[in-house]
């Protein structure tokens, strides 16, 4: 054998050690993964399903708000008149009481010259409305002696026909009628009245000051009608329903309060992913802007089981251990409270697996 045939067949030799090696090496390391899984999967632990009924409760936080809340601003100029100088935070006013009277001495003179002007009108075509409409010149007569500079003025005697209509328009009198109408309009701007039964909570006035246009006079509330405010997860808004009661709480109440759930958004927010729910609060010693804490109270859940989430994969799957071998069960996760899920689709003989492993697939025998 020459020189260059024995380093070929020596060549060869290295090989086919070198392989036989490599294939005993990797043997050897699949028993050992083998064996350490083995080892493993004999340290499993389960737990039993405990199918119960449950009562969930949704804690939530939020401020108390008014649900009727104006902010009082000025429609017009003048110099602010309080009246009784009651206008201040704290004090109750009765639907239609005048909050503040600004005054504004050119457009009452104004209305005055109108109404005057008007007066002096009826007084001349007074005859020959008697004349001929007999009918409407008594009803207006009447309306002349009732009338009066001082106060509003009073509503137009109806006419019958449309020859008093013409007659009555070519002398202007709807023409001026309507215009002291619409002046008497606009002064009823200048006498802020409360839309409802109220309390004031913000005064930013006093008597005698100058007022413009658009200028904040202050705030006026209901506190009677409050509302919170708050918002549920999209899983926690399955179980919940207009009319569920809450049990609200705050450091400034001396003990818990009783109110229900008024409404329920439909509309997810995208960025938080949850929905709105406002709670109505009917008590004497809620605050507006008051911060509270509570809990709703859900309609009870039947037969279902509560489990901590770290056991969920995919958030509705779970392993379940059975006769010796794992098993990959889906289950249908009604809502998610905290590090818990309430879930249906187990019986009192599971035993859920109490931690999951990376190594887990459905059917892996456990001895």
């Amino acid at each position: 054998m020459t020189k260059k045939q024995k380093i070929q067949a020596f060549s060869v030799f290295l090989i086919i050690l070198i392989t036989v090696i490599f294939i005993k090496s990797h043997k050897k390391e699949e028993v050992s993964v083998s064996k350490s899984n083995e080892s493993q999967s004999s340290n499993i632990n389960c737990s039993q399903a405990i199918v119960e009924d449950i009562v969930p409760f949704i804690d939530f936080a939020g401020r108390i708000n008014s649900l009727r809340k104006i902010n009082i601003v000025s429609e017009v100029n003048g110099i602010s008149n309080v009246l009784n100088e009651k206008f201040e935070v704290g004090e109750s006013f009765k639907k239609g009481e005048v909050l503040i009277d600004i005054k504004d001495a050119d457009v009452d003179l104004e209305l005055k010259s109108i109404k005057s002007q008007f007066l002096a009108l009826l007084v001349q075509v007074l005859p020959d409305v008697k004349m001929d409409f007999p009918s409407l010149g008594n009803k207006l007569q009447t309306y002349i002696n009732n009338f009066t500079l001082n106060g509003k003025l009073n509503n137009f005697p109806n006419t019958t026909t449309s020859k008093e209509r013409n007659f009555l328009s070519s002398r202007q009198v709807f023409a001026n009628y309507y215009t002291i109408k619409a002046l008497e309009n606009r002064l009823d701007k200048f006498k802020i009245r409360a839309p409802f039964d109220g309390v004031v909570t913000q005064a930013l006035i006093d008597p005698g000051s100058n007022v413009i246009i658009g200028q904040p006079l202050g705030a006026f509330i209901d506190p009677n009608n409050y509302e919170i405010s708050t918002s549920v997860s999209i899983s926690e808004s399955n179980i919940i329903k207009i009319g569920d009661r809450v049990v609200i709480s705050s450091d400034d109440l001396s003990q818990d309060v009783i109110a229900y759930i008024e409404r329920i958004g439909s509309h997810i927010n995208e960025l938080t992913q949850s929905i709105d729910v406002f709670i109505k609060v009917d008590n004497a010693n809620i605050k507006d802007g008051m911060y509270v804490t509570g809990k709703i109270q859900c309609d009870i859940l039947e037969n279902v089981t509560k489990i901590e989430r770290s056991k969920l994969i995919d958030n509705n799957k779970i392993y379940l251990l059975k006769n010796d071998s794992l098993r990959l069960k889906t289950v249908d996760v009604i809502t998610f409270q905290d590090e818990y899920a309430i879930v249906n689709g187990f019986t009192n003989n599971d035993c859920v697996v109490e931690q999951y492993r990376n190594y887990f697939y459905d059917g892996m025998s456990v001895k």
